[in-house]
């Protein structure tokens, strides 16, 4: 393909010739060699040390006016050096070493030959990024990358494998159960060994079995994280899934070497983080289908002092409740609830309420189930979300991404999204979080101007909301006159359906219900966990939400502008007749639904 306009660079040898870094019969002695060795001018000036490296790319960079890439320091994975095939790499002088979203990042011992570029888009369908980078330096990481070098992470697994003296594949084996999961059979020693990198058939088949089992256990968070033993006889890649709020082992063992090649093919699949970046924190998203079914998990890997740690989050679209009435509420406070909901539309309804807990309570599904609870046709609701978990039909959900620079000193945080939400005609906004004054100002705002606003807020329970919004420099009487509620939630294991067995309860759970002034009548039996193939022998199976619903009466309201503190602020909401996250529970005990010790925190 004709390339019109290409404009004509100076080559090596010309630079070297005007610049004069060598003396004259230095220099063509040196190319002489190069033309009878077939090897770059580069190559042999760095050979018979007539330049050093650092002198040599920094001379062609400043001529050339292009960055260079220092890839003999970096770790380059090999599922992208592969984007470009071997014979074409060679022949170009051409490594990439990192792939963005519709870019690639590569390496030339020529940036500025327009051809190469050229070739190389047609092939990848990439915008190429041209970098400079020396010739021996480009070869040593396709030689690592083709298994011709072995590559840092193959002489490290040959290492580990030799010092162990057992291969890594035999301890790793689903439960008898594992449905779906497909197994390593292990194979010929060497074959096993050069296959370990980011695009290995084991490595495909490991993330897979990940997968695959959170889905079987129904987890909501997957755990991968090195832990290396000085000794270096028992390192190892400890796999834990999140069920029901709890740690669990895995079902198999993640082999030591396979640590990096794993965290590599992580990234790859969000096709977002940076492979080569293992020293500063990193977050994506990976789309996967399960038999037609989407599933999506939200990654985020840490560097720590044995490697990259990982947890991702299931988003299981399919799993999402959103009908608020089988939350779990008691049925006063959801009839208390959903009568702060009533009148939306015409900007009748307005005023903020805050859903409050720790991470992994639940607040965000609780807020999706109230926006499904409201939508209707007539209404416009509008979210800001980091990130959007869960799509929901007639609602105008914005994905907020603060790390996006619109300019200097602007970014698209949440502030800025509810600046634009204002000027949209919204009857109902909700704002993921409040973390900071200038997002709980606009949002109040908001809120006093005819907008039913819903957010949450990461506080222990709901009377410190109103303390920690004030903390946040609002004034007292905003905050006093524009939030409706505050509702606070914890979840607690749900006791299994099948085996969960009667018992009358015990002294000091009686003296619990006698402290935290809940009545439990006499000859009231409560449940136990017994385990059942159907729990996984736990007792347990899903959770239950414990909730404390604080409204906001004008009597409360006169009580708070005197003073905003947690502890009179909650005796004076329990006089008034809120119901505390403890009470709550304790009540969902004596319907069997949970546990005492569940409530409380804790183990049986």
């Amino acid at each position: 393909m004709a390339v019109k306009g290409v404009q004509r660079h100076k080559t090596v040898m010309e630079i070297l010739t005007e610049r004069k870094p060598v003396e004259d019969d230095k220099l063509a002695q040196a190319e002489a060699e190069a033309n009878t060795s077939n090897k770059p001018i580069q190559t042999v000036l760095l050979e018979k040390e007539l330049m050093t490296k650092e002198a040599l790319v920094k001379l062609l960079s400043e001529e050339w006016k292009v960055e260079i890439a220092d890839i003999a320091n970096m770790d380059i994975d090999g599922e992208t050096v592969k984007i470009v095939p071997e014979g074409v790499a060679r022949r170009h002088l051409a490594l990439p070493f990192e792939k963005g979203e519709s870019s690639l990042s590569v390496a030339m011992a020529n940036p500025l030959d327009m051809f190469i570029t050229e070739d190389l888009q047609t092939r990848t369908g990439l915008e190429i990024k041209p970098f400079l980078a020396l010739p021996q330096d480009i070869v040593a990481n396709i030689d690592a990358a083709y298994g011709k070098g072995g590559g840092a992470l193959m002489s490290k697994i040959k290492q580990d494998e030799e010092a162990s003296g057992k291969s890594f594949l035999e301890d790793w084996k689903p439960d008898e159960g594992g449905k779906g999961l497909e197994v390593i059979k292990e194979g010929p020693r060497a074959s096993d060994i050069t296959k370990v990198d980011a695009s290995a058939p084991e490595v495909e088949k490991m993330v897979n079995a990940i997968i695959l089992s959170a889905i079987k256990m129904k987890a909501s968070d997957i755990h991968i994280e090195p832990m290396e033993d000085p000794t270096g006889k028992n390192s190892k890649v400890v796999l834990r899934y999140r069920v029901d709020g709890m740690l669990r082992s895995g079902p198999f063992s993640v082999p030591w070497p396979y640590r990096f090649a794993l965290a590599a093919k992580l990234k790859i699949m969000t096709n977002s983080m940076n492979i080569t970046e293992r020293r500063i924190p990193q977050s994506g998203r990976i789309q996967v289908l399960n038999q037609g079914n989407p599933l999506e998990f939200r990654v985020e890997m840490v560097p720590t002092v044995y490697g990259e740690s990982t947890v991702m989050r299931i988003l299981d679209r399919r799993s999402v409740q959103v009908d608020i009435n089988k939350m779990g509420f008691l049925p006063d406070t959801l009839e208390t609830f959903l009568g702060l909901l009533k009148g939306i539309g015409g900007k009748k309804n307005f005023g903020l309420v805050v859903v409050c807990g720790p991470t992994g309570s639940g607040k965000s599904t609780t807020l999706y189930a109230a926006l499904n609870y409201v939508n209707r046709p007539d209404i416009k609701i509008i979210t800001a979300e980091n990130p959007v978990e869960y799509n929901l039909d007639g609602i105008v959900q914005v994905p907020v991404n603060p790390d996006l620079k619109l300019g200097e000193d602007k970014k698209f945080d949440f502030a800025t999204a509810l600046r634009s939400f204002l000027r949209l005609d919204p009857d109902v906004i909700m704002v993921g979080e409040i973390r900071d004054q200038e997002t709980c100002h606009i949002a109040m705002e908001a809120a006093m101007t005819g907008h039913l606003v819903f957010s949450t807020i990461h506080t222990n329970d709901a009377p410190s909301s109103i303390s920690r919004m004030v903390d946040m420099h609002v004034p007292e009487f905003m905050v006093v006159a524009t939030v409706k509620a505050v509702l606070a939630q914890r979840l607690s294991r749900r006791l299994c359906a099948e085996c969960k067995e009667p018992r009358d309860p015990k002294e000091d759970e009686v003296k619990i219900y006698e402290e935290n002034q809940v009545e439990l009548p006499a000859g009231q039996k409560i449940m136990q966990p017994k385990g059942c193939p159907v729990c996984n022998n736990t007792g347990y199976k899903g959770r239950v939400g414990m909730h404390e619903l604080m409204v906001l009466s004008e009597e409360l309201r006169g009580f708070m502008l005197q003073t905003v503190a947690a502890d009179p602020l909650r005796a004076a909401a329990r006089k008034l007749g809120m119901r505390l996250l403890v009470a709550d529970g304790l009540e969902k005990v004596k319907q069997g639904l949970t546990t005492v010790r569940e409530v409380l925190g804790g183990q049986e």
